[in-house]
C-alpha cells in the first residue's frame, strides 16, 4: 500500500464529518421520555405606575375625557368618534381657541393625521354629526375655517367641567391626607 493511499485510510472523509455534526431538525409531538422538563419561564417584576403630581394629573385628565366621552355617548354607534376622529377635533379646537382656526386646505395638509382624501372624509363626518362648522373668512368667502359646531362645544365644555371637577377632588383627597397626617 502507499503512504499516500494509507494516510488518506486514516484521515475521516469530509463526508463523514460533516454528516455527523448535521443537526436535526426540532421534533414535533410528544417529547421522548428521558428528555428533561422544560424550564420554568423567568418571572418579571411588575411595573407599578408612578405616584408623582404630574403623571396623577394625567390620570385625572385621561379619565375626565373618558367621562366625557361616555357622557356625550360618544361611544355610542350612531354618534361614536373614532381615535382618528377624536385627533383631528382636538387639533382644530386647540387652534381655534388659540385664535388661529385652521382652513379646510391647512387640515387636510395634516399628514401625521391621514391623507388628504381621508382628512377630507373625517371632516365631513365631524361637520355631518355637528362636531365642526364651517365659517367663512370675511374678506374672502371661498376660504372657510373650521371651528367647532354645538356638538363639538358640549363636548369641550363637559371635558373641561369634569377636569376642573378631578382637580377639586384631587385637592379634597390632598387636603384629607395632609390632614390625616397632621394627626
Amino acid at each position: 500500500m502507499n503512504q499516500d493511499n494509507a494516510s488518506k485510510d486514516n484521515a475521516p472523509s469530509t463526508e463523514a464529518a460533516g454528516s455527523a455534526q448535521a443537526i436535526a431538525p426540532p421534533r414535533r409531538g410528544r417529547p421522548p421520555k428521558n428528555s428533561k422538563p422544560a424550564a420554568e419561564p423567568e418571572t418579571v417584576a411588575i411595573l407599578l405606575p408612578p405616584n408623582t403630581p404630574n403623571f396623577n394629573a394625567c390620570i385625572r385628565f385621561l379619565g375626565a375625557v373618558a367621562a366625557a366621552a361616555e357622557k356625550k355617548g360618544l361611544h355610542d354607534e350612531a354618534t361614536a368618534l373614532d381615535p382618528n376622529e377624536k385627533a383631528l377635533l382636538d387639533v382644530l379646537a386647540l387652534r381655534w381657541a388659540n385664535g388661529a382656526p385652521m382652513t379646510v386646505r391647512q387640515a387636510i395638509a395634516l399628514a401625521y393625521l391621514g391623507s388628504p382624501a381621508t382628512l377630507h372624509k373625517r371632516l365631513m363626518r365631524l361637520r355631518k354629526r355637528k362636531y365642526l362648522q364651517l365659517q367663512s373668512v370675511s374678506g374672502d368667502k371661498r376660504i372657510k375655517q373650521l371651528v367647532p359646531g354645538t356638538q363639538g362645544i358640549e363636548y369641550l365644555e363637559e371635558t373641561g367641567r369634569l377636569i376642573l371637577g378631578s382637580r377639586q377632588a384631587a385637592r379634597r383627597a390632598g387636603k384629607a391626607s395632609d390632614e390625616a397626617a397632621a394627626d
